[in-house]
């Protein structure tokens, strides 16, 4: 079969890290790593797994985070990876085959493959404390330390491991407590989104909302959007600010439920006094450059993960507010100060889980299917480039050069 795979090898790497300010290019180049290649199909790793056979694989930022050499050297997420990597985790596919003890039924059926290898994935038992509580994002056995039934090898997810394979390759397994369903009046291009979305639906799910009036979601990308407008499919009916660099986002962020969205300058002072006076905070200048603000909003949901993002999403949160950090950031150097100064709540959101909404208790996946069905998730203007196989390079270009492209989110295309 035919498949994008990622393997770091110190020297290449290294020669891209350099090269990468007179040729970008590089980083899309077996010197870095990343190939298109015909490797073997993977083998079901137990007799409740199943190949399944990808129709659309999603383009996810941590992917190109990877590729671009944005997590330092020794980023701590590099325990819990394997390579090579069959890289890709967004999916719709078909199920093709199943081990015996699997319900023959799934073969043919349409589904989204939700990624986490968590302990039951991994075949062990006991589970670890997050998993037992529907939290397997947070699985204490990601570095693929305690081997189980099935001694997978470390790894997060499908498409951060070397052995299940990924959702850029024709073909890649699951486990079947992995296996969600499509509804079949979801269209593939509207179930490919399940997994941003789901992301931003598990951050909203994770965040007191009971006093919150104004809320800043910073950076508008994929993730931003999902948080937007999984939000208003909450019923938030509170201010929603959504900041970005880019108007086209900015469009689709008033789309998806926004009541403002605005750019902020380079100059420092400038960037504190318009979110001073938008939340009616105050600005304070201190020695060498720094600034503080009194006051500010009741939630701020960090959708960049720069160091500048973090330290200044702190620093807009008003006292006893709450922090949200989504997804994988870039780590850094960051102010720490108002943690205890304002007494913030932070909680870092990552991945997806058993979540309780109106009542029902299902996994994120599931939930943003019933959302998606109830018309409170229109997120299918989200998709706005496909790609076949072939096409890689310009697939990974377009998705890393967003604004260039009005890009927002890109996929692989294998139904043809």
């Amino acid at each position: 079969m035919r498949a994008i795979t990622y393997d770091i090898k110190p020297i290449g790497w290294a020669t891209c890290f350099w090269l990468k300010r007179l040729w970008r290019s590089c980083l899309l180049t077996r010197l870095n790593g990343l190939r298109l290649d015909e490797i073997d199909t993977p083998e079901l790793p137990g007799d409740d797994w199943v190949l399944v056979e990808t129709l659309l694989g999603g383009v996810c930022g941590t992917d190109l985070s990877l590729l671009a050499q944005a997590q330092p050297p020794n980023s701590i997420l590099q325990g819990f990876s394997s390579m090579p990597i069959g890289l890709g985790h967004e999916n719709v596919a078909v199920v093709r085959d199943v081990g015996p003890d699997v319900d023959r039924s799934w073969i043919g059926r349409r589904v989204c493959v939700e990624p986490t290898l968590g302990c039951r994935a991994r075949g062990i038992d006991p589970p670890c404390k997050s998993c037992r509580d529907g939290r397997f994002g947070t699985c204490e056995h990601f570095s693929g330390d305690v081997p189980g039934r099935y001694s997978l090898p470390a790894g997060t997810s499908i498409g951060y491991n070397s052995r299940t394979g990924g959702s850029y390759g024709q073909y890649f397994t699951a486990h079947e407590s992995q296996l969600i369903g499509i509804p079949d009046e979801l269209s593939d291009e509207q179930a490919v989104l399940t997994d941003p979305v789901a992301c931003g639906l598990h951050a909203v799910l994770r965040t007191d909302l009971s006093d919150a009036k104004r809320v800043l979601v910073y950076g508008s990308g994929v993730m931003g959007l999902g948080i937007i407008a999984s939000l208003r499919a909450v019923g938030f009916d509170g201010h929603i600010d959504a900041l970005d660099r880019h108007e086209y986002l900015g469009r689709a962020a008033t789309g998806f439920g926004a009541d403002d969205f605005f750019r902020l300058g380079t100059s420092k002072s400038e960037r504190y006094e318009a979110i001073a006076q938008r939340t009616g905070g105050t600005v304070q200048r201190v020695r060498f450059g720094n600034y503080m603000l009194s006051g500010g909003y009741d939630i701020v949901f960090d959708c960049v993960g720069s160091a500048s993002a973090v330290s200044e999403c702190l620093k807009w949160t008003r006292a006893d507010g709450q922090a949200m950090f989504v997804g994988t950031g870039h780590g850094g150097a960051v102010d720490l100060t108002p943690v205890w100064f304002t007494e913030l709540r932070i909680k870092g959101v990552y991945g997806r889980g058993v979540e309780q909404l109106d009542g029902k208790t299902a996994s994120t996946y599931e939930l943003v299917h019933d959302l998606m069905l109830a018309g409170k998730l229109n997120v299918g203007a989200m998709l706005t480039h496909k790609f076949p196989l072939d096409e890689y390079r310009q697939a990974f270009s377009t998705a890393s050069g967003k604004a260039a492209h009005n890009a927002i989110k890109v996929a692989f295309d294998f139904r043809q």
